[in-house]
């Protein structure tokens, strides 16, 4: 079967991540063009990635009318994401959208129904799904391993806010600081990734409590620099969010998962940048596995190790793309479909919701 011919719509930071699978997969995904407002952004991908530099748009219509192009994967700013997925599916394309789907719960209820009108597979980028080892803790649960999860943790720190960080020297109006572009701040920047991972574990959010602050100087039209929220799923479990751009924490991501006959946990390497934080590897203490008693309440975590089945590796963008091919090939349902994804939304935006009202809010109601 020939390749799944891709093009790409945005050529900024995070498409830079997809790149490896465009090039070590040619077989699974061929990328014959690249979209971006800057062209000679581009450009430069075009020529990195090894693409025509005919092949190279800077207005996403010329890009869609190209007959050949089966499928987009759009990597825009977050503001333009409802725009960019309805316009590629109208024109018959299949859709990959890097997360957050959407700005707010109606756009992204109506990229859901233009790419259903459409009759084209929608996937939203959300790449921790795609990590092995977290595909393991997956079937560990659906297992029943840990028993009846009761209880479940996400903390998501990405300090670039503080004074003397990366993005501070260099791009102090970067638009993830701004509310209006990026729809949110550091909750819908960062954390929608672990508000997706808990949800992916432990089931869909339907009432949420919530609280966020932004009073920090670098923060623009409405955008947070810290939240803490409390979720209720509908299996009855209880999970908390805690997020920021400010904090100074040692880490940048950790989850807890607590059952009533096992726990996980991750907490990544203190030293680790962000991707090597994402792979830090998960540990499991259950019923099934212990062969002593705990003592004083402290017993023995071992390993979880990678489930590999479906996967090509321990990328996972590159994982999530060549998933996204092989479901359009193969006409099946994406792990992470845009389906699938609203209540990711839905549990976002509602944080968001909680904090303007000041009390819970049904998912349901939004």
């Amino acid at each position: 079967m020939p390749p799944l011919r891709i093009g790409l719509i945005g050529s900024g930071g995070i498409s830079r991540a997809h790149m490896p699978a465009f090039l070590e997969h040619r077989d699974e995904v061929e990328l014959v063009a690249v979209c971006d407002i800057r062209e000679e952004a581009a450009q430069a991908y075009a020529a990195d990635a090894g693409v025509d530099p005919g092949s190279v748009y800077t207005n996403t219509a010329d890009l869609l009318a190209r007959d050949d192009i089966e499928a987009v994967d759009i990597a825009t700013i977050h503001n333009a994401h409802a725009s960019n997925a309805i316009e590629a599916a109208k024109a018959g394309k299949h859709v990959l959208l890097e997360k957050p789907m959407a700005c707010s719960v109606q756009e992204a209820r109506d990229i859901v129904n233009a790419c259903d009108d459409a009759g084209v597979t929608f996937m939203v980028a959300q790449m921790l799904r795609y990590l092995p080892h977290y595909q393991n803790v997956k079937r560990i649960i659906e297992a029943g391993e840990l028993g009846d999860i009761w209880a479940c943790r996400a903390d998501s720190w990405f300090g670039a806010a503080l004074a003397g960080s990366v993005t501070t020297q260099t791009r102090g109006d970067w638009w993830g600081f701004d509310g209006k572009k990026n729809g949110g701040g550091s909750v819908m920047m960062v954390s929608t990734h672990q508000v997706d991972l808990l949800r992916y574990f432990v089931g869909n959010v339907v009432r949420i409590t919530a609280k966020t602050w932004g009073d920090h100087p670098l923060m623009r039209n409405g955008a947070e620099d810290r939240a803490v929220a409390t979720f209720e799923f509908d299996s009855g479990a209880m999970g908390t969010l805690l997020s920021s751009y400010s904090a100074r924490t040692p880490w940048m991501y950790q989850s807890l998962i607590i059952g009533t006959k096992g726990t996980i946990y991750t907490t990544p390497d203190l030293e680790g940048n962000v991707v090597d934080q994402h792979h830090a590897p998960a540990r499991i203490a259950s019923e099934a596995r212990e062969t002593q008693p705990g003592h004083n309440g402290v017993h023995a975590f071992s390993e979880v190790g990678p489930d590999m089945e479906g996967l090509v590796g321990d990328n996972p963008f590159t994982n999530e793309i060549v998933h996204f091919a092989r479901c359009i090939r193969e006409g099946k349902e994406p792990i992470s479909s845009g389906h699938d994804n609203l209540n990711t939304m839905e549990a976002v935006h509602g944080i968001y919701a909680a904090s303007e009202t000041g009390h819970t809010i049904n998912v349901a109601d939004l």
